[in-house]
């Protein structure tokens, strides 16, 4: 059964629950118990949907074509809830992920530059986002691809391990962010503004490294043995081999009370 479905059930025994209450002259004032219920059993349902195994069922996926373009740029707009990103698209296909009540896909070519903007929708409300309980795309990793992301509380999941990742910039309020940066992408470029979040950045092993934090009261854990401590002023960290090295990445954090993992 649909969990969608399952929750609107929910959601009309209690009201009749509650109609019956009142007419038994147990309660007088419906709608003053249905709220406060209803909002209990909202977080329930989000807090349940973390235990479910998420999976991508047929008929619930979309897909955007490459059509042939030398790059994707992708446009990711999302209220909040949890969201999953890694490489893995077929052959042709630049995106691939879940469908739900609530989003908004857009694509255009221009060039050899394919455009695609998602916007996913408040995902925290179950009969919304996806029947996972959790959003899952795959994108293309046979060009190279910039990535915005625009959340509010969200958890974001992001495996870019075997992507070509030229640039992610990703703005986002109170939120978890964990980004598998890419292997073997030549250079990319990560910006991160946050609010209270915890971020936690994995570098592959041969990829060099130039980070540079600009954050509030936080908690910075740097791998130090791979990316030493330059200078102190705004927190710079570098691989040795950095200006020489295949594949690096440069990333700039800048936020407020966050807490920091960069391995």
């Amino acid at each position: 059964m649909r969990r969608g479905s399952m929750f609107w059930g929910f959601v009309l025994v209690l009201l009749g629950g509650l109609f019956l209450l009142q007419a038994q002259g147990l309660i007088t004032d419906v709608f003053g118990w249905f709220l406060p219920i209803i909002f209990i059993l909202i977080g329930a349902w989000i807090i349940f949907g973390r235990f479910l195994p998420s999976s991508l069922p047929d008929g619930e996926t979309f897909s955007i074509d490459l059509q042939g373009a030398a790059k994707v740029d992708l446009d990711f707009d999302h209220g909040a809830g949890m969201v999953m990103l890694t490489g893995g698209a077929p052959m042709g296909v630049a995106l691939i992920g879940s469908q739900a009540l609530g989003m908004d896909v857009k694509s255009h070519l221009a060039g050899d530059s394919l455009t695609v903007d998602l916007n996913a929708g408040p995902t925290f409300i179950p009969f919304i986002g996806p029947e996972s309980g959790e959003w899952r795309f795959q994108v293309t990793q046979e060009v190279p691809v910039n990535l915005k992301v625009d959340s509010g509380a969200s958890s974001l999941d992001f495996d870019f391990t075997a992507v070509k990742l030229a640039f992610l910039g990703v703005d986002t309020g109170a939120s978890s962010l964990k980004v598998k940066l890419p292997a073997a992408a030549g250079h990319t470029l990560v910006n991160v503004e946050s609010g209270a979040a915890t971020i936690e950045m994995i570098v592959p092993e041969g990829v060099a490294a130039r980070i540079r934090l600009e954050q509030g009261a936080s908690t910075i854990q740097v791998d130090e043995k791979r990316f030493p401590l330059v200078t102190s002023m705004g927190h710079l960290y570098q691989s040795p081999d950095y200006d020489s090295a295949a594949n690096k990445v440069e990333i700039n954090l800048e936020g407020g009370a966050n807490s920091v993992k960069v391995f």
